[in-house]
């Protein structure tokens, strides 16, 4: 988990304020996969003592739909990967207008990786929406702690530095 304190901040400070969202989100996120994946480790292991293996398939779909319901946590997880998402699109929203409003040169190649890691996020977003096993717990996991903080950490130093800059020396403020 990254600390935002710990990273660089950029010339505009409405961005530094979603950054810092986005990281608290994504840190929240990874403790609540973290104590999913015990509890479903538990859940797993208790019906395997019961003899409950779902041999049969119907029992194996409705032994996995219970798990999703029954697991606590699961709505919380699925209500912040919504929020991440939606206010990732917001930040993105006004990244944008800032960087059209002030003419930023290289605003194409900045939209063009908003859109890409957007799909990137429905993409994390939809696999805990099918699925909760161990290895969807585990790879959300990874993009919580690591890969979504790392692209986000590596987005701020390079592109959002530059914009913001250049916007701040181009009459931008702080919104």
């Amino acid at each position: 988990m990254i600390d935002f304190e710990c990273t660089p901040q950029v010339d505009l400070e409405f961005m530094n304020r979603e950054h810092r969202k986005a990281f608290e989100d994504t840190n929240a996120l990874k403790r609540l996969l973290d104590s999913a994946l015990a509890l479903r480790l538990e859940s797993d292991m208790e019906s395997e003592a019961a003899g409950d293996l779902g041999d049969e398939f119907g029992n194996e779909v409705e032994h996995k739909v219970e798990i999703k319901t029954s697991l606590p946590g699961s709505e919380e997880i699925e209500q912040l990967m919504q929020t991440l998402l939606l206010d990732t699109v917001r930040h993105f929203e006004l990244e944008e207008q800032c960087m059209e409003g002030h003419s930023f040169p290289a605003r194409a190649e900045h939209r063009l990786e908003h859109r890409r890691v957007l799909q990137w996020m429905e993409e994390e977003h939809s696999r805990w929406s099918r699925d909760c096993s161990i290895e969807t717990i585990n790879h959300l996991s990874l993009y919580a702690a690591d890969k979504f903080p790392q692209w986000l950490l590596n987005h701020i130093v390079t592109m959002d530095t530059v914009m913001a800059s250049y916007v701040h020396r181009h009459g931008g403020n702080s919104l």
